[in-house]
């Protein structure tokens, strides 16, 4: 496939691209989003990801970055484009990287006619991105691959989402949108909401971990919704030292997850 320089800021891809980084709301309306990094254009090639297109960084850009970006014009499916450097840098989710975007398809989710019995975790106005994508890269590696977020968390499929999950995505069942009300619907699991505010130590209670699990997750402020905790048929509190106030929440996910993990490794 023929590659295309890009020299000007009024080329139209670029003035899409740069809707991408800056605006995660531009990804719902575009279904499109861009990844930047080695890590997460290699995940997306082996796992035959919808890549629409290839953006290399004239010039500078890394032998690393620069390799693969013939990978995938090998492969022949994506458009291939060269951007001068400082162009590229403008529409690039994260500043003076090795040089090498990808622009994909996002996937659409339905809700299934049938609920699914599966592990799964739901966050519940989590907001950071940052913590979005960190718990669901701790999800994947705790053998979770099913996430549901709330209409008011992080847009999934945003580049700072992608950056932080670091591939998780290409190997998860995700959903956008899904209010609490709904998660019976979604999912036919036990759903176990982790509340800091009260409920039974996550270490000493026995047996939560036999059936498939919907661990909740809320944000770090107000914590789970009035509305997600009604739908809860268990409550949970991690024990932590009286000298802390409280958890960051995707260090709290970790925690209930990987010990999900330990107990069902255990049986």
């Amino acid at each position: 496939m023929r590659t295309v320089s890009i020299h000007s800021s009024e080329n139209a891809n670029v003035k899409r691209w740069k809707k991408i980084s800056e605006n995660a709301r531009a990804v719902d309306k575009l279904g499109l989003t861009l990844a930047e990094g080695a890590h997460l254009a290699q995940t997306a090639l082996e796992k035959r990801a919808d890549v629409r297109a290839v953006i290399l960084r004239e010039s500078t850009a890394s032998e690393e970055a620069k390799a693969l970006f013939a990978a995938y014009a090998q492969l022949g499916t994506a458009s291939l484009f060269t951007v001068k450097e400082s162009l590229f840098e403008s529409v690039a989710p994260v500043a003076h990287g090795i040089g090498l975007c990808i622009e994909l398809a996002v996937p659409k989710k339905t809700v299934p006619e049938k609920s699914l019995s599966v592990n799964a975790v739901y966050l519940d106005g989590v907001q950071d991105a940052g913590n979005v994508g960190t718990i669901l890269r701790s999800a994947l590696a705790a053998g979770v691959r099913y996430a549901a977020l709330s209409p008011k968390s992080a847009r999934i499929w945003s580049p700072k989402v992608l950056r932080a999950a670091m591939g998780a995505h290409f190997s998860m069942t995700l959903y956008e949108d899904v209010a609490a009300r709904d998660l019976p619907r979604l999912f036919a699991s036990e759903r176990l909401a982790a509340d800091a505010r009260g409920g039974s130590d996550l270490f000493k209670t026995p047996d939560w971990e036999r059936a498939p699990t919907v661990w909740m997750f809320g944000s770090e402020g107000p914590g789970l919704s009035d509305e997600a905790l009604s739908v809860a048929d268990a409550r949970f509190l991690i024990p932590i030292d009286k000298a802390c106030e409280s958890l960051n929440v995707a260090a709290a996910a970790a925690v209930c997850l990987f010990e999900q993990k330990r107990r069902r490794s255990s049986v």
